[in-house]
């Protein structure tokens, strides 16, 4: 993998991490608004006024627009602010530990296997026998 595509490979997984996070902190928010609208309809079937209720409610649609506009903003301006600074750095692989870890998974694997056994080629693994 070249340098290019390998920093645009990393930069969308960062992406999307923010944006998954982000997406967990609108859930997070429809969660509280649910559960403030159940404990408004417990104070009002408990015999508080409606007005009274209506009066103390602050977390209407208003506010959780507001809230989620927020949320979205924070995620949006992180990724904009990740993408310029991967203007400013390269990356590249180190191919010996890669091969290391790479090495490291095939002897556990084979650990388990009487009659197994993996032998690299230029395109990947070889593996005669069964590794269970």
């Amino acid at each position: 993998m070249d340098e290019k595509h390998l920093k645009e490979f990393v930069l969308l997984q960062l992406q999307r991490s923010i944006t998954n996070l982000y997406k967990r902190f609108i859930t997070s928010a429809e969660d509280l608004k649910f559960e403030h609208e159940q404990f408004t309809k417990k104070l009002i079937q408990s015999g508080v006024s409606p007005e009274l209720v209506k009066k103390l409610d602050y977390f209407d649609q208003q506010k959780y627009n507001h809230i989620r506009k927020n949320i979205l903003d924070i995620g949006n301006e992180m990724n904009r602010d990740l993408e310029n600074h991967f203007k400013m750095i390269n990356l590249s692989l180190n191919e010996a530990e890669i091969k290391n870890t790479a090495d490291e998974k095939i002897k556990k694997a084979l650990s388990s296997s009487k009659s197994a056994s993996v032998k690299s080629t230029k395109t990947g693994f070889k593996v005669k026998g069964k590794l269970i």
